[in-house]
């Protein structure tokens, strides 16, 4: 009954780049709630069980919350958000954070909005998990609300793909982002860059929710540290600054202590490569480890290419550390490889400088560094190769 639309009759609604977003909340209770006290819900309860798929336990709380007094504008509902790429599981969930969907008109309060984010290439399938998991995006106003912000949003990362991958990574952007024009008014101020601004907004959206004077202790403390306003850097030490507490950066440093770096290792790793203090424990120990007992480094001169400690080591370190061990043996090696340049080539040219071209002399070359033939299996030594 409900087709899905097509982007290209998206209606088209006039905005101000620099709109103001009207936060519209409902104030009206569930229509179940009489002098403070729930009529019987026997019907309710048999609805949400037999026709929404929900359990007993969760029928009957909900049941608490709202009343199916007309199960045909239920299935309607439930019609409409199947065709949107909603699963059982996913309408379960909305309708345990949101009971209210099944009382509300699909043709005028749920299809416009459900059309409008499909419209500007939200996948289906993403679309029905960020909306089942913040259901207070469908609670917006499409004209005064939604559609200002994608406007806003769109004349500042210029695309729809970088409008569609903040509502992937934020959602809660599309249900109380007011905070975001006055952040970006404020880095605009400070002399970000345009590219570096949107770079943050497009790979870390969630930072534009904080508050506006929380949001500038975190630009300032990146500025105090010495980073470049004009460098990206100083995005992702502001990004740092922001979802990471004092204590897990204190956790950190101290992960960091453990491995062998100084003071003064971890304030250059840091100035160097802000995003180390991201990696998890796990990471920063699996990574190290490899890269002092089997490539050769010192702990310190891991700190200088704190990078390196970003890598995936199953991945990218391991087998490219297996392909120069051979080539090593073979005696092909004419020189003697830096782990760093090696590690962090980009792997078209690693696999053209390093596999492809000594594939006639060691046929097997592609299949070590595929990892689907050992070393070992093949007689070659476990000495250090890096220098």
């Amino acid at each position: 009954m409900f087709a899905v639309l097509r982007a290209s009759i998206r209606p088209q609604f006039g905005a101000p780049e620099n709109a103001v977003f009207i936060k519209t909340f409902s104030s009206k209770k569930s229509s179940s709630v009489v002098n403070g006290h729930y009529p019987k819900q026997s019907s309710t309860i048999s609805y949400l069980i037999n026709t929404c798929g929900l359990s007993s336990k969760d029928a009957f709380s909900i049941s608490k919350k709202v009343t199916i007094k007309s199960p045909e504008n239920s299935d309607l509902v439930l019609e409409l958000l199947r065709e949107y790429g909603f699963t059982d599981a996913y309408i379960n969930r909305l309708i345990a954070r949101w009971p209210n969907v099944l009382l509300s008109c699909p043709e005028k309060t749920l299809l416009p909005k459900l059309n409008f984010f499909h419209s500007i290439g939200v996948p289906l399938d993403v679309l029905a998990k960020k909306l089942s998991t913040y259901p207070l995006i469908l609670h917006r106003s499409l004209e005064n609300y939604l559609i200002p912000l994608y406007d806003y949003l769109k004349a500042l990362v210029l695309t729809d793909e970088r409008v569609v991958n903040v509502f992937k990574r934020a959602p809660k952007v599309f249900a109380r982002g007011w905070e975001i024009p006055s952040n970006i008014a404020l880095l605009r101020q400070r002399g970000i860059p345009e590219s570096s601004i949107i770079s943050l907004i497009t790979n870390q959206p969630w930072i534009f929710l904080t508050g506006t004077e929380k949001f500038a202790s975190f630009i300032n403390r990146a500025t105090e540290m010495g980073f470049d306003r004009s460098k990206v850097k100083f995005i992702h030490a502001v990004q740092v600054f922001a979802t990471m507490s004092e204590s897990t950066l204190k956790h950190k440093m101290e992960v960091y202590r453990r491995c062998g770096w100084s003071e003064s290792d971890i304030s250059l790793a840091f100035s160097k490569h802000p995003i180390c203090m991201k990696y998890s424990e796990k990471k920063i120990m699996d990574n190290m480890d490899f890269l002092v007992n089997d490539c050769g480094f010192k702990p310190d001169d891991v700190a200088r290419y704190p990078a390196l400690l970003g890598l995936n080591l199953d991945k990218r370190m391991k087998p490219r550390f297996l392909v120069a061990r051979v080539l090593n043996e073979k005696g092909l090696l004419k020189k003697k490889i830096s782990a760093a340049t090696l590690l962090k080539m980009p792997e078209e040219e690693f696999l053209k400088r390093y596999v492809v071209n000594y594939q006639e002399d060691v046929p097997e070359l592609l299949e070590i560094y595929r990892r689907k033939l050992s070393v070992s299996e093949m007689g070659f030594s476990q000495q250090v190769i890096f220098k």
